[in-house]
């Protein structure tokens, strides 16, 4: 079995360090996991148009990546991921926090500015 060299969690896993409730909403949660220095990984791609989401974003210097796939198969998730993961782990090293990024399916990383 393959093993990723980091902890992955979702934000509404019970046995999650953080044991936030299915309808947490998302402002929430940001702000625990970034104040934690966890880096965000999410299908959802609206965090920088909303304003609370946006604001925890800032506040707790998160750092985020947009994946794409939200309704493509597991298998095609994870490629997207392995894909990309050496350009994550440059950015993550190289960008100044907060940051997003939006990473499209073929692999190319766009740079989302937070209002």
């Amino acid at each position: 079995m393959a093993r990723p060299p980091f902890a992955v969690e979702y934000h509404d896993d019970p046995k999650s360090k953080f044991k936030f409730a299915q309808d947490t909403t998302d402002d929430e949660w940001l702000a625990k996991v970034a104040a934690e220095g966890r880096i965000v990984f999410s299908h959802d791609r609206k965090f920088h148009t909303i304003l609370p989401e946006s604001s925890a974003i800032k506040q707790y210097k998160a750092r985020c990546f947009y994946l794409p796939g939200a309704n493509s198969s597991t298998w095609d998730k994870m490629r997207y991921f392995t894909r990309a993961y050496d350009g994550i782990v440059a950015r993550i090293g190289a960008t100044a926090k907060p940051f997003i990024f939006e990473l499209s399916s073929v692999g190319r990383f766009k740079p989302i500015s937070i209002p």
